[in-house]
């Protein structure tokens, strides 16, 4: 499965993140954990099912009158098929590429670390 550019993760974590999205992981802090990843992709796995069987209607994922009925069902089905995808990568990631947890990892470090003080730049020339 190849990552999406724009939820694939850093590719180098510095410790302190990687152990706050495994107690994101696990479900000890907020953010998805592997069982709301999980129960996620069970939800989307039944929807897409029921796209497929007609069971419920396009419709009902995609409220849109511009199109027809045959193409409300394909863009209804690609939809889901796509979050399918994401929960996969989120799996197959820890994770890491869920961008609430990406989102929620870069403030807690930063709220641990403090502010960052900047000094004033120095002239190289006279």
């Amino acid at each position: 499965m190849t990552p999406y550019a724009t939820t694939s993760p850093f590719p180098h974590l510095h410790p302190d993140e990687v152990a706050e999205f495994e107690r994101i992981w696990r479900g000890e802090a907020g953010g998805m954990s592997e069982t709301a990843i999980r129960e996620q992709y069970a939800r989307h796995t039944k929807v897409l099912k029921d796209l497929r069987s007609a069971a419920i209607k396009p419709t009902a994922i995609i409220p849109t009158m511009l199109h027809t009925t045959a193409q409300q069902a394909q863009i209804a089905i690609d939809s889901v098929a796509a979050l399918l995808r994401q929960d996969e990568e989120a799996l197959a990631t820890r994770g890491r590429s869920v961008l609430e947890n990406r989102g929620l990892v870069r403030r807690r470090i930063h709220a641990a670390r403090g502010p960052i003080t900047v000094s004033a730049p120095t002239r190289a020339w006279p």
